[in-house]
């Protein structure tokens, strides 16, 4: 199992480390059961709260879950749910606001053009969905970027991959705040116009235009907000 007694120096981090390790090699696989916190304690030389700590902190890092009264597992691991607890600054500098606009003018319209490829009449219907919802959320700023927000993770949610649609949860549905700020310096007008174009494509089943609209919305803003 590659476990051994520890020193008394950094006993936690040593035990979390060798826990770590026996994750990473697979010598515990996703779903495995740990052993338990006695038998922990006997493998380690050590108290049965360094063990608990040992654990909570691997939990907290999501490598493993906890069940009451069965124990602990190994977590399946992906990285769509790793990127997913990646965490974003509530305040963003000028600086990080502009790599953030920089990365959607890239990722944007590739992501558009693969999700009207993949697009069902159900993905269409909750696209069309949020646009009207956008439509009817004119007068109020906060509800009128959440919609936007809607209509691109929408988008993202129709490419039928996992990492793309969590990279952009990632830096657009935890950066709503951003949008809001957004929506009240370049107000809502040419947001509707470019979304509708994007929409237009998107039923008519024309990926390419629908990738040219998305580019031409992100240079516009691009060049409106730098």
């Amino acid at each position: 199992m590659g476990l051994h007694q520890v020193t008394r120096n950094s006993v936690s981090d040593q035990v979390i480390s060798q826990m770590k390790k026996n994750i990473e090699k697979g010598s515990w696989k996703p779903g495995e059961r740990l052993p338990g916190e006695m038998q922990l304690c006997e493998t380690f030389g050590v108290s049965r709260v360094t063990v608990r700590n040992a654990l909570q902190k691997l939990a907290g890092e999501g490598l493993i879950e906890t069940k009451v009264g069965d124990g602990s597992y190994v977590r399946n691991f992906s990285i769509s749910e790793a990127m997913s607890r990646v965490s974003i600054p509530i305040g963003l500098s000028d600086q990080e606001f502009r790599e953030l606009l920089e990365f959607r003018c890239v990722m944007e319209g590739p992501l558009c053009e693969l999700a009207v490829s993949r697009m069902t009449d159900e993905d269409l219907a909750r696209l069309q969905k949020a646009y009207d919802d956008m439509c009817s959320m004119q007068q109020n700023e906060a509800a009128f970027a959440n919609a936007d927000v809607t209509f691109h993770t929408t988008l993202a949610s129709c490419c039928g991959n996992q990492v793309l649609e969590a990279a952009y949860q990632m830096i657009c549905g935890n950066l709503s705040r951003a949008m809001k700020d957004i929506v009240h310096r370049r107000g809502n007008a040419s947001g509707l116009k470019s979304h509708k174009a994007i929409l237009d494509a998107a039923k008519a089943h024309d990926a390419h235009a629908a990738r040219a609209a998305m580019e031409k919305h992100m240079q516009e803003m691009a060049e409106e907000l730098l």
